[in-house]
């Protein structure tokens, strides 16, 4: 087109229409306007076209009609066929994700290349102690560990043609690998799709139409350690490197029990009689730190003290667990069921209530489109009426599944503490509290304001485990 426009070519010959273009607009603009502007004829062959003849414009209109619907249809099939394979959990990707390569029997499965799973487990066990993602990059970069990209075409002794990218580990690239289910075996799909069959842009697609499939392949990580990740993600605080540039104990967990803030580490560099300079860290208010005593006090605990504290309950608790197990059990059940007994009964009545709405909502909807039919109210009240008896049904049958999906968890209260008191049973013969513990064990800890009572110095310390919650 270039040389058209600079006049060196006025002829422009192809087999037929559909051979010079299937959008049928852009088509119609060159035909009658781009070409006869800059005086070029056009020939399509067997359509028996030519542009300086008369007569034929309007079937070449509808011939290229003809030949957009047709690459319409088969976009659409093409479309159809691959979903359909990937529901099969068949795999479409060009590439297979790092940890795996394609089988070579079959391109549509994956086996584990064992040299980039190992790194691909470093990562969540990094994650699952409560890295974030930009360390665990840095520390990938400073091991010499080579990114996905370079590391697929290193292992095909090929040269990386992206030479302008940058071939170091990144954040963005840790946490795609974090959140990517085909670690766990299953295959997941549909994640992106063209704006459409003229338009090759990609765009997100919403997760509810993703396209999952379980146990298409050999996991390289397990379900518990996948859990615990997310479990990290969730953390209202997230883990901040202290002045020792490490992750504090308890960093993420710690929270003010008078005004809810997160509890920030302090680091202080202390001399020792004999001289040698010692780093002491301990925990205050963020509230307190951030905008002083008319926010909150400072809740001033010592990390050692502290410590000592949630270890020694850990460590009772696991042992009481596992001298009498079944009875633990059965008291913290009733324990928890006692103290959701009274949510769960608003919300079994709230849920009736909401079933019984529903159930006369489609009598209304049912009622009313009859009444159309037979000509007993006008269309335009119809509509009206089924469009506010549709909108309540969806805001009704939201509400309903928000409620027995928190009485589904109401019901799992002793699965729940079974799998605290297996876990507690693991650290019986632990002998130091570590980060690993706390995040596997925990869900918050809350540090109340030391008072003195009775010339003794006391302060409420509450443990909220995870599966178990505050236990008495």
């Amino acid at each position: 087109m270039s040389r058209v426009r600079k006049g060196e070519i006025n002829l422009v010959v192809v087999k037929d229409m559909s051979r010079f273009g299937r959008n049928y607009l852009e088509a119609g603009i060159y035909i009658e306007d781009t070409f006869p502007g800059l005086n070029c004829r056009l020939i399509a062959v067997n359509d028996n076209y030519d542009s300086l003849r008369d007569g034929n414009d309007m079937m070449v209109i509808f011939r290229n009609i003809f030949n957009d619907f047709y690459a319409r249809d088969t976009s659409t099939k093409i479309r159809a066929v691959r979903k359909s394979a990937m529901r099969s959990g068949r795999y479409m990707g060009a590439f297979a994700p790092y940890g795996y390569v394609k089988d070579p029997a079959d391109k549509h499965k994956f086996l584990i290349d064992e040299p980039a799973a190992e790194v691909v487990r470093l990562i969540f066990s990094m994650r699952s102690g409560g890295i974030g993602c930009p360390k665990i990059a840095r520390e990938l970069n400073e091991k010499g560990i080579m990114p996905p990209r370079t590391y697929y075409f290193d292992a095909r002794g090929q040269a990386n043609p992206y030479k302008k990218t940058n071939k170091k580990w990144n954040d963005c690239t840790v946490r795609h690998i974090l959140e990517n289910e085909a670690y766990l075996g299953h295959t997941v799909q549909h994640k992106e799709e063209c704006v459409s069959y003229k338009d090759h842009r990609l765009k997100a697609v919403s997760p509810e139409e993703w396209i999952r499939v379980e146990d298409t392949h050999e996991p390289i990580i397990t379900k518990e350690l996948w859990e615990e990740c997310r479990r990290v993600d969730k953390l209202r605080s997230r883990p901040h490197q202290n002045r020792l540039k490490e992750v504090s104990l308890f960093s993420g967990l710690l929270f003010c029990a008078d005004c809810g803030y997160s509890m920030r580490c302090q680091v202080t560099v202390r001399r020792k009689k004999n001289g040698v300079k010692a780093n002491y860290e301990a925990y205050m208010c963020g509230s307190y730190s951030r905008s002083g005593h008319t926010a909150c006090t400072t809740h001033y605990i010592p990390k050692s003290v502290l410590e000592e504290l949630v270890f020694s309950d850990i460590q009772a608790k696991a042992e009481e667990v596992c001298v009498r197990e079944k009875e633990v059990v059965r008291r913290i059940t009733e324990q928890k069921q006692a103290q959701g007994r009274q949510e769960a009964a608003a919300a079994e009545k709230s849920a009736k209530a909401l079933k019984r709405r529903l159930s006369e909502l489609n009598r209304l909807i049912q009622s009313t489109y009859e009444d159309k039919v037979l000509g007993k109210i006008p269309e335009p009240l119809c509509v009206k009426l089924m469009s506010g008896y549709q909108s309540e049904q969806e805001e009704k049958a939201a509400q309903l599944e928000e409620l027995e999906r928190m009485l589904a968890e109401s019901r799992k209260v002793k699965e729940d503490v079974q799998e605290w008191a297996g876990l507690m049973k693991q650290y019986r013969d632990a002998d130091i509290l570590d980060r690993d513990m706390l995040l596997k064990l925990v869900e918050r800890i809350e540090v109340g304001e030391a008072r003195v009572v009775n010339g003794q110095k006391e302060r409420q310390i509450r443990i909220c485990y995870k599966f178990a919650g505050d236990i008495r």
